[in-house]
């Protein structure tokens, strides 16, 4: 009896967490939704304003430039008219001046004139020799009324058709120094009506218009409107256009007989504007279509997590009526766990695709909060499902929330390669295992680690993935290949900057052991040495002080020139593992800026896509390491379009890239002033350098490597002398690379 009650509060707890965890699904997924559907409806809407601000702004300037040309016509003449007036020359001579400058100017460039012609000293006169029909008054014509109405302006009619020619026309006129004559120009629309066809021949907009300053249609995509006044029409997308010109806003949108519009519009000269627009239906259709498919998606997502936790349900209340509840609990959360975690995970995934993909602000901004959320939903499915004590082991094995820390240990007989392109990668992983004791021999390509693998034997191999010329996965290949490689066995580990979905499973199956993420988090590569390297190298729970973690607050005052800069000293220090380090690491970074940008550059120019996107791979994880993340996502977006043939985007984003890269010189140019230059520093003396090298001999001897650091360390303040300086940077080189042999053999012993 009292079995079969606990069987039924059993029950409904467990019915009572399924609601709750249905629920959350649903709201998460809902939030997603919607949160995806905004983010892709804004992005599509602002690529359809920049695209119709740009056709807009390109066809008003075109405009602007050929009204202003046929303007300058008509100021030359203007001005050599009121000298000619002034002078009081002949008739004849005025008649002669307007047919000669009529042909020179259609003649050289404005081939769209009729001619230039006017009313001066009391009659008409025509620069191609018109003459005017009988009773032809020309102080009434429209021609010369405007002008008269804004002296000394140019003035530019509304569209008309010529008598002459049939073709529609708009004159230019200007008042001359009498206040009496006017000279004016026919300027055909041909022109402008080709450039607002082009706009949507071109694909750039669905109706292309030019209006004036009344509203009247001077040219038009459709040539059916040219002529009508939208400010005299209702309910037409005309009127719907002009309606909304007198506005602040260069951009709208309206609905006309439901369909989207998004309008554009730029001013052009005399108060016309050049108007782009752009049916946004059908791109808006889709999103809608694309918001129901995934709508219908997530319904058979829940569906099936339905399913699984009613099954569940029935496997447990079976389970507590056979076996012990702790087994039935065990048997529920690894059915249920996996369930529900793998569709969330699956939309997580999915969101950090956006993040890495996406270049517009708000997007990234929505996508950021969509990453919290969804990571705060999966610590409250670890919650219920801690509920009534069952407990999600699953993370805890993997260490996720454990706050495990490896323990510190030696292996001072161990022997490793590291192979990587990017020197400030090598720095960083001699110095994370620099306390380890382990012997470590650095490759800067995959053709001399391989050569490196054909005289020594290593306990194991760290090999960079993407290399210029053979990348880690080739190096390894070989490496495997070779039947009297000493290493075709050892334990090969792939270090990678892109830690993606899958990359475990893709690594394993080229051959590795495992893999570490790129900047190295310290006790994740003590916690693969151990897994590797042999046991009986292993000394665990050694003794001394504790790693330097370079965290502490108060931070030297070298470090502080860059609070606040685009440099995080923070993340800078714990990828590091302690301030010398890291301030060595920020000085090769900031030596190498000119070489790494012209090389750049240069691969950029000679259109070396691989080679290009191999160089700003490296240059992201330099920036990672040093705490330059923003800098380093810029890299990672341009290393995404290399690699997948995106050449527009590098084109757009390569120049903008490189200044910001620049920057960093100045930046950490006041890091590194506060040196004394070497001329400045003291000479060592031959009694000093004596005891020094000696002192190195014997620290190489008893392989000391801190001893080493420390004698190094203390010679920055000195000047070497130049008899010494070559063998000095040789020791200096070989410790650095802990080869206490070539420090021996550089010091005479072997």
């Amino acid at each position: 009896m009292n079995f079969n009650k606990s069987s039924r509060k059993d029950e409904y707890r467990l019915s009572l967490r399924n609601i709750l965890i249905a629920v959350l699904i649903i709201l998460f997924f809902s939030g997603i939704i919607l949160v995806y559907y905004r983010m892709l409806f804004n992005e599509k809407r602002n690529n359809i304003i920049k695209n119709g601000e740009m056709t807009a702004k390109e066809s008003a300037d075109q405009i602007d430039r050929y009204l202003s040309t046929n303007i300058d016509s008509v100021k030359l003449a203007a001005y050599t008219l009121d000298k000619m007036i002034t002078e009081h020359r002949t008739d004849e001579e005025i008649q002669d001046y307007l047919v000669g400058q009529s042909t020179a100017v259609r003649s050289a460039v404005y081939e769209n004139l009729t001619g230039l012609y006017g009313y001066i000293n009391g009659r008409f006169f025509s620069g191609t020799n018109w003459v005017p029909p009988e009773g032809y008054d020309a102080t009434i014509r429209p021609w010369y009324t405007k002008p008269m109405e804004k002296p000394g302006e140019i003035t530019i009619l509304d569209p008309y058709v010529d008598v002459q020619s049939g073709n529609v026309m708009l004159a230019l006129g200007k008042t001359l120094c009498d206040g009496v004559s006017v000279i004016s120009v026919d300027v055909s629309l041909e022109q402008i009506q080709k450039l607002t066809e082009e706009a949507v021949s071109s694909g750039n907009s669905d109706i292309q218009m030019i209006l004036n300053d009344k509203g009247l249609v001077v040219a038009h995509s459709d040539q059916n409107e040219i002529g009508r006044n939208y400010y005299e029409e209702n309910n037409t997308i005309g009127s719907e256009i002009a309606g909304r010109l007198n506005g602040s806003d260069r951009y709208f949108e309206f609905v006309y007989q439901g369909a989207n519009y998004i309008v554009y519009v730029a001013d052009i000269q005399n108060g016309w504007f050049c108007i782009s627009v752009m049916d946004a239906t059908d791109v808006f259709s889709s999103l809608n279509s694309l918001m129901l498919a995934t709508i219908i998606v997530v319904i058979a997502i829940v569906f099936i997590i339905s399913m699984v936790m009613t099954r569940s349900n029935r496997y447990l209340h079976t389970s507590i009526q056979a076996v012990a509840e702790n087994e039935a609990k065990s048997a529920f959360l690894a059915k249920v766990s996996h369930e529900i975690r793998t569709p969330l995970n699956a939309m997580l995934g999915m969101n950090e695709m956006i993040l890495r993909e996406s270049n517009e602000e708000a997007i990234r901004t929505y996508s950021q909060s969509i990453r919290t959320a969804g990571k705060n939903l999966l610590g409250l499915v670890n919650d219920i499902l801690d509920f009534s004590g069952i407990e999600h082991t699953e993370d805890k094995q993997n260490g996720e929330d454990s706050g495990f820390n490896i323990e510190k240990f030696t292996a001072p007989d161990a022997h490793i390669l590291v192979v990587d392109d990017n020197p400030m990668n090598l720095m960083v992983f001699k110095n994370l295992i620099k306390q380890t004791g382990v012997i470590v021999d650095t490759a800067d390509s995959g053709d001399e680690g391989i050569r490196l693998t054909k005289d020594t034997g290593y306990d194991m191999i760290f090999l960079d993935h993407m290399m210029p010329e053979k990348d880690g996965i080739e190096t390894l290949h070989e490496i495997r290949g070779n039947t009297e490689n000493p290493n075709k066995t050892t334990p090969a580990i792939c270090l990678t900057a892109n830690a993606i979905s899958g990359a475990r499973e893709r690594y394993l199956s080229e051959g590795f052991d495992d893999y570490l993420t790129k900047p190295i988090d310290p006790d994740r590569l003590e916690d693969v040495m151990l897994t590797y390297l042999p046991e009986e190298l292993i000394k665990r729970g050694v003794d001394g002080e504790e790693r330097e973690t370079g965290t502490d607050s108060n931070i030297s005052g070298v470090l502080k020139a860059l609070n606040g800069s685009a440099i995080n000293t923070d993340i800078g220090l714990k990828n590091s593992g302690t301030e010398g380090s890291y301030l060595e690491l920020l000085k090769v970074f900031y030596e190498f800026i000119d070489d790494k940008a012209e090389e750049l550059n240069r691969l950029y120019e000679e259109n070396d896509l691989g080679n290009y996107t191999i160089k700003v791979h490296a240059l992201k994880s330099s920036a990672r390491i040093i705490g330059a993340g923003d800098f380093g996502e810029e890299a990672q977006r341009l290393e995404e379009a290399g690699k997948a043939g995106d050449v527009d985007y590098i084109r757009s984003h390569h120049g903008a890239f490189i200044a910001e890269f620049i920057k960093f010189r100045e930046l950490l140019s006041g890091v590194f002033s506060e040196y004394e230059t070497e001329e400045e520093k003291q000479e060592a003396d031959a009694e000093l350098m004596s005891i020094v090298l000696n002192e190195i001999k014997n620290a190489a001897e008893d392989m000391d490597c801190e001893r080493l650091d420390t004698i190094f360390a203390e010679m920055k303040d000195y000047r070497i002398p130049e008899e010494n300086r070559e063998l000095f940077e040789a020791l200096k080189e070989a410790a650095e690379k802990y080869e206490y042999k070539t420090i021996l053999k550089l010091m005479g012993q072997e």
